[in-house]
């Protein structure tokens, strides 16, 4: 059983080692903002492959649409 006298001097030094490492964990400014720029960019792309995605789909029902109509047209003669 440690002292009373060691007691509290070991408190204080096992706070001090956690109040560091938490420190260290926590991001500066700079990352956050390093961050958040690459969320933005990650948007960008991603609403571009969106974009892209839809033109591709328009262009294949228009494809569609028509395929289905000279379809019908041979099926018929």
């Amino acid at each position: 059983m440690l002292s009373r006298t060691v007691r509290p001097t070991l408190a204080a030094a096992t706070g001090a080692i956690q109040n560091a490492q938490a420190a260290r964990n926590m991001a500066t400014l700079r990352e956050i903002e390093i961050r958040l720029k690459s969320v933005r960019n990650i948007e960008k792309i991603t609403k571009s492959m969106k974009m892209i995605a839809s033109t591709r789909l328009n262009k294949a029902q228009r494809a569609m649409v028509t395929a289905k109509e000279y379809g019908k047209a041979n099926n018929g003669a």
